[in-house]
């Protein structure tokens, strides 16, 4: 076991005055360091899956503390996609010589670290019902929005922390795919594990959606330009 000090320095000078500054991060209780040199192809590959347990190719998503990619080419740049456990999809271009670092949460991990939308993340909804007691919001029509993750208040649902579960979906031809009606559910902090938490009864028709997280999946690239070069480095407790 050992600790990963991380340390980010800047140094510039502009008309005779220093800019820069330097920031460490220390990382206790790192068990397992595993950092490869991946040949990035132009077409899309998975540079590391995350679960809950290991398995060839795979972390163990709640242990994860720190993700370093680096693209190690001079003249292209690649695009990484990160995926979440909802199948939200986010892109990051990195070109030659930069670094990506995805900050784990340094207690669980990759749990509840990432949720992506095409449409804005917050956002009132009100024609949802928290009235029938039950683990779930009813008959929304106003919006298509609504996706697992997202965290969810009203005056009807007293659990802190909730988030929309799975979602009933209908398709329409002004709105495509959208939620009718979603479950209420809090996520364990450590282990991500979701269990059903209730509205109250009393009926509320206006629901508030704000950004939430899901567990990181996979981590994918592709090259731009050519064959590249990625370092990766993966550190686990």
């Amino acid at each position: 076991m050992a600790t990963l000090n991380v340390t980010h320095t800047e140094t510039i000078t502009l008309n005779g005055q220093q800019f820069g500054g330097t920031n460490t991060l220390s990382i206790s209780g790192i068990n397992n360091v595993d950092k490869r040199i991946v040949t990035v192809p132009q077409s899309e590959i998975i540079l590391a899956s995350f679960s809950t347990a290991v398995a060839a190719g795979t972390y163990n998503e709640a242990n994860v503390r720190y993700v370093r990619i680096t693209n190690l080419d001079s003249t292209n740049h690649l695009y990484l996609v990160f995926k979440n456990e909802y199948n939200n999809e986010c892109c990051m271009k990195l070109d030659k010589g930069q670094t990506f670092v995805y900050n784990a949460d340094l207690a669980s991990g990759l749990i509840d670290t990432m949720l992506a939308n095409q449409l804005p993340l917050g956002f009132n909804e009100t024609t949802g019902d928290c009235a029938n007691a039950t683990d779930d919001v009813t008959g929304i029509t106003a919006t298509n929005r609504i996706i697992p993750g997202l965290r969810v208040s009203s005056a009807a649902i007293t659990a802190s922390g909730a988030s929309v579960g799975a979602t009933t979906p209908v398709y329409d031809a002004s709105n495509g795919y959208r939620a009718t009606a979603h479950t209420l559910v809090t996520r364990h902090a450590t282990t991500g594990a979701e269990t059903a938490s209730n509205a109250t009864g009393n009926e509320d028709n206006d629901q508030t959606y704000a950004a939430g997280f899901g567990d990181l999946v996979e981590i994918t690239a592709e090259a731009d330009a050519g064959s590249i070069q990625v370092e990766i480095l993966v550190a686990s407790v």
